[in-house]
């Protein structure tokens, strides 16, 4: 399994550098490069955090059943990352949803992507397309 060091830890370093050397008094013009780094490390954190935070906020709950998203979210709790693709809800739904998309590409149209409907081709629900 893939590791990555928790989220800020290049921030933390980053603050922690920059108040060390504002403590040891070094020159001005380092503390002025480091701060920026800072600055510019900060902010990236937040716009990741953000974008992150939106994509696990989608509303899944509009295309998937409740019984079936209650399900999904007790597996990523109770497995808590130690399985493949259980770090986060995405992270389950993008595999279950790519792993099925695949099993009919394969069953259906020889393993080939399949290609893009036309204009007039319609990908919501059979109910909706029914009413």
């Amino acid at each position: 399994m893939k590791r990555t060091p928790p989220r800020g830890v290049a921030t933390v370093f980053a603050v922690a550098m920059f108040l060390l050397l504002l403590f040891l008094g070094v020159e001005k013009w380092i503390l002025w490069t480091i701060g920026v780094l800072t600055v510019i490390l900060v902010a990236a954190e937040v716009g990741r955090e953000v974008r992150a935070r939106s994509i696990e906020n989608l509303k899944v709950e509009s295309f998937v059943a409740p019984d079936t998203l209650d399900r999904a979210k007790n597996a990523v709790g109770a497995l808590d990352g130690r399985v493949a693709h259980t770090a986060s809800l995405y992270e389950l739904t993008e595999h279950a949803l790519r792993s099925e998309v695949e099993r009919l590409e394969a069953e259906h149209n020889d393993g080939s992507r399949f290609p893009k409907p036309d204009d007039g081709s319609r990908t919501g629900s059979a109910s909706r397309r029914s009413g």
